[in-house]
């Protein structure tokens, strides 16, 4: 039979990974998302050329580092939750995403 030590050793790596933080990757993922979902909803995005889609992608790339949580995400990585994490790689609009991030400002 085992102790309540036994299964705490053996639990506590798995609550800390539900709990850790973001890696680099994750962070990139993160982003990478949201651009393209500001792509996606972008006005004739059905109608656009890959090249098209490719110059819009930059232009929002510029236009999001005015939202507090994309802006978060890029230059304080290591703060984003996996919980944000998770929740942002599965949204599907970039409202939805900006609701997963919560900057300290914000908490």
């Amino acid at each position: 039979m085992r102790s309540p030590s036994d299964l705490l050793i053996f639990l506590c790596p798995l609550l800390l990974a539900c709990h850790g933080r973001a890696s680099p990757e994750d962070c990139k993922a993160m982003t990478g998302h949201y651009l393209d979902l500001a792509v996606k909803e972008t006005p004739q995005a059905a109608t656009m050329s890959p090249a098209q889609a490719a110059a819009v992608r930059d232009v929002e790339q510029g236009l999001k580092r005015a939202v507090p949580s994309y802006r978060f995400v890029q230059d304080h990585c290591e703060a984003v939750t996996r919980a944000e994490t998770s929740c942002a790689i599965d949204a599907e609009t970039t409202r939805a995403w900006e609701g997963c991030v919560h900057p300290p400002d914000a908490r």
